[in-house]
């Protein structure tokens, strides 16, 4: 499965849905630590920083 997360925090929700074998496609998180431990453990997730001027359609029927 594959799994987009905002308000990311320091990746709670990522980790467990990487436990589950879902698959992180991206993280929403304005905090700057928050956003620094996001990036040291999903490097490849793509990373957003404020969830007001994002724009998400690219990912609609692609997160499951």
């Amino acid at each position: 499965m594959k799994h987009g997360s905002l308000f990311s925090g320091i990746g709670g929700f990522d980790l467990a849905a990487e436990w589950m074998g879902w698959e992180n496609i991206f993280h929403c998180e304005w905090n700057p630590f928050g956003q620094k431990i996001l990036k040291h453990y999903w490097p490849k997730a793509e990373s957003f920083e404020d969830i007001t001027k994002t724009d998400f359609t690219k990912y609609a029927n692609k997160i499951d």
